[in-house]
């Protein structure tokens, strides 16, 4: 499980600088700064996924804003980031399919727990 703090070392090595910002969006890419901000009192999962995605759109070198096949990619970099294939398996065959509690032991979110099913199924059906 991959923690805040590993995350921002993560960013740092790579250029960026992680910022925090009081209430708004949950965390945004800025390219013109080179940086992610995040929003404080987020719960350690919400940054950590926040933090991961936007990872994606600086790796990619995203412009600002919201565009589908932008926010699809940095959901699927994060997943890559976050999940490991190995703990997925081990966790999925002690606890089950259920996605809440997978995600929960996983350490990120449903919507990230799902990506990588995906991303996991559409490599299986190749």
């Amino acid at each position: 499980m991959t923690n805040t703090d590993a995350l921002i070392d993560v960013a740092e090595r790579r250029g960026y600088r992680v910022l925090w910002h009081h209430g708004g969006v949950k965390a945004a890419w800025q390219p013109h700064r080179h940086a992610i901000t995040l929003r404080l009192g987020m719960t350690d999962t919400a940054t950590v996924c926040s933090l991961a995605h936007e990872l994606g759109h600086a790796h990619y070198e995203d412009p600002p804003g919201h565009f589908g096949a932008h926010e699809l990619r940095a959901d699927r970099f994060a997943a890559k980031l976050l999940i490991n294939p190995d703990d997925y398996r081990i966790i999925e065959h002690t606890y089950g399919p259920h996605p809440a509690r997978l995600a929960h032991e996983l350490g990120v979110t449903v919507k990230v727990l799902k990506t990588w099913q995906t991303l996991h199924e559409s490599k299986i059906a190749l």
